[in-house]
């Protein structure tokens, strides 16, 4: 059997009244949050995740929704402007490229397109010269990022040279 309308409606009066204690910092531990009807602290806390998950999840609906309203309407204009623009008229050119990039922000797709290298803790990301031997300190910071390469891998490459050669040319 389910839960009635008028149990959820307590539910629900219950957790504005927890929700509007802990906003006011309340711990949940005082007596005012177990006087709502709570068994212990810990099923009041508990319950109040559950409340903030249940709103984070009707926010997501809400947003979902708006999103495919805003992109019919949207869709509805483009098929408006668009042969329009592929015609050659610029001022639908532009309202196409307008709602392009209305649709694209609405829809988070540039997103994609952007990628940002910060800094230290997210700052800004700091550009100098640096020397040789910064640069190493640099790398022994950041570990090798190939531990299994020979750490003298480079100073001696001459495999393809032959040992005896002195640079004299044995041809004669």
């Amino acid at each position: 059997m389910g839960v009635s309308k008028a149990d959820r409606a307590l539910v629900e009066e219950r957790r504005r009244e927890l929700i509007s204690l802990r906003r006011e910092r309340v711990s949940f531990e005082d007596p005012r949050i177990l006087a709502l009807g709570y068994a212990s602290s810990n099923a009041a806390r508990r319950d109040f995740y559950r409340a903030m998950q249940a709103r984070r999840d009707a926010t997501k609906a809400e947003i979902t929704a708006y999103r495919e309203e805003q992109t019919e309407i949207i869709e509805a204009l483009l098929d408006t402007y668009l042969p329009k623009a592929l015609d050659g008229d610029i001022k639908a050119g532009e309202m196409t490229l307008k709602l392009l990039e209305r649709a694209s922000k609405l829809n988070g797709w540039e997103a994609v397109l952007k990628a940002e290298v910060t800094g230290p803790g997210g700052g800004p990301m700091v550009m100098r010269k640096a020397t040789l031997a910064e640069l190493h300190q640099l790398i022994g910071t950041a570990g090798n990022p190939d531990p299994d390469a020979d750490e003298t891998e480079g100073e001696g490459d001459l495999d393809d040279e032959d040992p005896d050669d002195d640079g004299d040319s044995d041809e004669g």
